[in-house]
């Protein structure tokens, strides 16, 4: 499978002229060697897993993207699937699948679980205009923790998907309790007659009026409200203005994996042409796309595209900025009237020649590599894949500088396999989630010190 079959380019609905242009240009966080470490099987057997969290006592749950949820002791899997969500899903394609899962803070009194996946259609919506349900859903687990109680699913949230790609998924509990969820901007492309494909692009991640794509929501799981079987925190920062209440932050194309650590919430956004970006998510701030792409104004056209393309003039401001943008560093900004909020940048960001998917991970609070604690560790999607660090409290500008770890046992020093996914155990260790696309080829492996 390759980079354009899984975190792959989409496009949509429409840009409704220029509010404003500014200029930017983009600078690469400085990349350093960073300590050698090595990678210890956990869980073999599996295909394609997109998430792992932990149950109490020390079992694991494994998430595989074509619907089941797994369960691992020390003995190996479980011969029982602890749910199967399949039969409810819609074709798995593209990025769809099932994405996310996470554990309610109070599990162990109340054995409540939360899985993203992509739903199919109900017989109300067209194929035509969408493509699936972005499914938030509650389950409860049974009481010996080897499966969820029968006929437990009760869905939150039903979030319509207009293409197969930028789903994002991943799902994380704060300190303050709320279920933080992502969403990609979740467009396709498309080259209709009369619209400008490059200027339609994401830009459902700025329309936090008409859409729930493209951001961070925040939802209380613990209440409801009417009709709503979620509630929305009354300082979301939207409750009370213009925008949808349950977004917590936006302007994410696909914001591919999300955790939180000490209130700090960290979000990798896969990019489109150029750059690759990590973000401390702050709430209420927009995080640029399409305007920026990282800390550069977005590319306008595409490789491969030519201005020809696009059924504009010299008169229109849009082509100015595609042409501006074609021949000089810097570039312009054009941004939408509808942009709400303070764009911030990433904290980290590097190009994309050779990595091009960057994949979320976890701040290591662990004791067996010393190197690492406190560092947000991450890596990219693109074998040989990098895996990264960089220190959150760096005092200095953005981006961040960064460091790449070597992975011991490889020529390269990165892993010879495309990283889906990253977990981190109760105390600390971080685990990364890895495929080769074979049936039986996924890994769960624990980042450990080199020998």
């Amino acid at each position: 499978m390759k980079r354009r079959q899984f975190l792959s380019l989409s496009a949509g609905a429409g840009m409704v002229g220029l509010a404003g242009c500014t200029l930017g240009t983009g600078t690469d966080s400085p990349k350093n060697e960073g300590p050698t470490v090595a990678l210890e099987e956990v869980v073999t057997g599996v295909t394609f897993p997109t998430g792992m969290v932990f149950l109490p006592g020390g079992d694991r749950l494994i998430v595989e993207r074509t619907g089941q949820v797994l369960r691992h002791t020390d003995s190996g899997l479980a011969r029982e699937l602890f749910v199967d969500v399949s039969d409810r899903m819609a074709e798995v394609e593209g990025e769809r699948g099932l994405v996310g899962i996470a554990l309610h803070p109070d599990f162990t009194e109340n054995r409540r679980l939360f899985l993203r996946y992509s739903g199919q259609l109900p017989d109300s919506m067209s194929a035509d205009d969408y493509s699936h349900l972005g499914v938030l859903a509650e389950f409860q687990a049974n009481e010996e923790l080897t499966g969820v109680v029968e006929d437990s699913e009760r869905r939150i949230l039903e979030v319509p998907e207009p293409g197969p790609m930028h789903n994002a998924g991943a799902l994380s509990f704060g300190p303050d309790g709320y279920l933080y969820a992502a969403f990609g901007d979740g467009q396709r492309t498309s080259f209709e007659e009369g619209k400008s494909w490059w200027y339609d692009q994401g830009q459902a991640a700025q329309n936090i009026t008409g859409n729930l794509l493209g951001g961070i929501l925040r939802l209380d799981v613990d209440n409801t409200d009417g009709d709503k079987p979620y509630a929305v925190p009354d300082d979301n920062p939207l409750v009370g203005e213009e925008g949808r209440d349950e977004y917590y932050a936006w302007g994410f194309r696909n914001p591919y994996k999300i955790s939180i650590d000490d209130g700090r919430l960290f979000v990798g956004d896969v990019g489109e042409h150029t750059r690759e970006s990590v973000y401390m998510a702050e709430e209420g701030a927009n995080h640029g796309w399409p305007i920026k792409e990282g800390s550069s104004c977005a590319p306008s056209t595409s490789i491969g595209h030519s201005i020809a393309d696009n059924p504009l003039n010299v008169f229109n401001p849009k082509t100015w900025q595609a042409l501006t943008n074609r021949v000089s560093p810097v570039k312009a900004c054009a941004t939408p009237k509808h942009a709400k909020g303070e764009i911030i940048d990433p904290i980290v960001e590097y190009q994309r020649s050779g990595s091009r998917a960057v994949t979320g991970g976890y701040v290591y609070r662990g004791d067996g590599i010393p190197e690492l604690q406190g560092q947000y560790v991450f890596g990219d999607y693109m074998q040989p894949a990098p895996l990264f660090a960089v220190d959150p409290d760096h005092d200095g500008g953005r981006p961040y500088p960064v460091q790449e770890l070597t992975v011991e046992g490889t020529d390269s020093g990165r892993l010879n396999s495309n990283v889906l996914s990253f977990a981190r155990d109760p105390d600390g260790e971080v685990y990364v989630l890895t495929t080769n696309f074979q049936e039986g080829s996924g890994l769960v492996r624990r980042l450990v010190a080199a020998n």
